[in-house]
């Protein structure tokens, strides 16, 4: 892990980079009796991978030109590979995402984004002579195919109409001569699917806001839309604000694969830094110094590497970042509260109602459910959040589910299994009061409180408060020690309990035992987590807190 802001530096990389290609070189086929020779096997699939190849010479050319080299071994690996990459595109231009995506304009549109970078910075740098000149004509001859099968090939998702666009437009700056305007242009009609609080349709600050962000920039510097910059600035605004104080990345608002994961955010280094670049931001420097010491480069470092070389070394980090606030993002339905090492976010319109971060210290949900009537009855879904002077309530109204809580009544009529379904709408209904309740939460020092309450629904119905915490914690309570694993319910009876993550803990209580049912019907599971349970019976008026410290107490 890097250690100090001075490590975001190209010489300080370029190490790190070198390891990278050469262990790539090794994932090279060099049979030339092999259809796929020149290559790169993907370690994931077994087989050749044109995105792999790709990647290669990018990241190879990225080497030669940061430490102004001329190594004719890799130049002659990078041919080879570019002669796969001819090979291996379809006859519309496009290419194969082998584990899913067959003739993909998108996926295309990634690696040209790439190879793109390539003459960018080579022509700038002065290296087209005699030694590059084959590769960069194969390079060329690709991209020049590819722009023709983006240009048809659409798209499955809102990211990939950003990347498509944006590589038809770097394309267009390096190669004037292509017809791409009318393709650009109709994808930038659709309007950028950004929200006033700066949040992208897919809200994935683990993945995709990374790949939104560096599409909007290249479309701002390749072609004339006003509105990229000026929406990439919200976006990576919002997303200081889903950080937690380690530089992971609150996920809970993911509408993507990144749902629930806990990394750290940086993918998003590239975009500060060249956001940086083209509108200066002193908190955006800071941003990206703190995400890349917080976190390895991995799968990312290519694009850091290619916003160190486009726009030189950042400045020294200087400007505060955001780490004591209080913001309700409404559109989104997510209340954020950091103070210090605390980082908390109650969630609208979810069963998973709070996650809780302190350090090493993680409760990964709180849920609520009750036995009645099926789970769109019986969770806990807060439709609505109000938040008004650091106290927000969320309301569930047990109404998610048609025709429940009640019981279908008899037609008095021959009933055909065929007409089962289209019978509902003819039937009376013994009716049932919906399990309408509220949680209030309070920030207090050092944690949050809470109050749960039933406001209407049935008496002595089975409810449940689940503390759900990743595996790897050593639970404490008066007379417990234990270092339980992933799917072990816990009752926590009376007092209070605690999760412990070496010197970081978050303690909840205080307990409450009316029942013994732990796999309660339609509670939302927890395989992977620790699960510490509360239980009561209908009606509760219930208060309970969470709160997070250093240390032993």
């Amino acid at each position: 892990m890097n250690t100090t802001p001075q490590s975001l530096r190209l010489h300080a990389i370029l190490p790190v980079l070198a390891a990278h290609v050469d262990e790539l070189r090794h994932w090279q086929i060099i049979d030339p009796a092999s259809p796929d020779t020149g290559a790169l096997v993907n370690p994931g699939y077994g087989c050749a991978d044109n995105k792999a190849t790709s990647a290669f010479v990018t990241q190879a050319v990225y080497l030669l030109l940061a430490t102004g080299a001329d190594d004719a071994d890799l130049l002659a690996h990078m041919d080879a590979a570019a002669d796969y990459l001819l090979v291996a595109q379809r006859p519309s231009g496009n290419i194969d995402l082998p584990s899913v995506n067959i003739d993909s304009g998108p996926d295309t549109g990634f690696t040209v984004q790439q190879l793109c970078t390539v003459f960018e910075l080579a022509r700038r740098d002065g290296r087209t002579g005699r030694g590059w000149q084959p590769l960069l004509a194969k390079l060329e001859r690709f991209i020049h195919r590819a722009v023709e099968g983006m240009k048809i090939g659409g798209f499955h998702t809102p990211n990939h109409r950003w990347v498509i666009c944006s590589a038809l437009a770097q394309a267009k700056a390096l190669f004037p001569d292509l017809e791409v305007a009318d393709v650009v242009e109709s994808y930038l009609a659709e309007g950028f699917d950004i929200d006033a609080e700066g949040a992208f349709i897919e809200r994935s600050v683990g993945v995709y806001d990374a790949v939104n962000d560096r599409s909007l920039l290249f479309i701002h510097e390749n072609w004339n839309s006003p509105a990229a910059l000026g929406a990439v600035r919200r976006n990576l605004d919002f997303c200081l604000y889903l950080l937690h104080a380690d530089g992971t990345a609150e996920t809970g608002l993911s509408r993507r694969q990144d749902y629930g994961t806990r990394t750290v955010a940086a993918g998003l280094v590239h975009c500060y830094l060249l956001h940086n670049h083209f509108a200066p931001s002193p908190p955006f420097v800071s941003a990206a110094h703190w995400l890349w010491d917080a976190g390895a480069a991995g799968e990312n470092l290519p694009w850091t590497v290619y916003a160190l070389l486009k726009c030189g070394d950042p400045a020294p980090a200087t400007a505060a970042l955001p780490t004591s606030y209080s913001r309700h993002f409404p559109h989104n339905g997510i209340w954020r509260i950091r103070r210090g090492r605390l980082s908390a976010s109650v969630f609208q319109d979810a069963t998973r109602l709070l996650s809780l971060v302190y350090g090493q210290a993680e409760l990964t949900s709180l849920k609520i459910s009750q036995t009645y009537f099926g789970g769109a009855c019986g969770h806990f879904y807060g439709e609505e959040l109000t938040v008004e002077e650091g106290r927000g309530i969320l309301t569930s109204g047990g109404t998610r589910r048609p025709r429940r809580p009640g019981y279908e009544l008899p037609l008095g009529r021959l009933v055909s299994p065929e007409e089962w379904n289209v019978t509902f709408a003819q039937r009376g209904l013994y009716e049932l009061p919906a399990a309408h309740s509220t949680l209030a939460t309070s920030e207090a020092e050092g944690g949050l409180d809470f109050h749960y309450r039933n406001v209407q629904g049935v008496d002595s119905v089975a409810v449940q408060i689940a503390f759900d915490f990743p595996p790897g914690g050593i639970w404490e309570s008066d007379d417990t020690r234990t270092l339980p694993a992933a799917g072990q319910p816990i009752f926590l009876k009376r007092g209070y309990g605690q999760m412990r993550y070496g010197s970081d803990v978050i303690r909840i209580g205080p307990g409450a035992a009316a029942h013994a049912m732990w796999p309660m019907r339609d509670a939302e599971p927890a395989p992977a987590h620790v699960r510490v349970l509360l239980t009561f019976w209908t009606p509760v008026d219930f208060h309970f807190q969470i709160r997070a410290f250093r240390g032993v107490g």
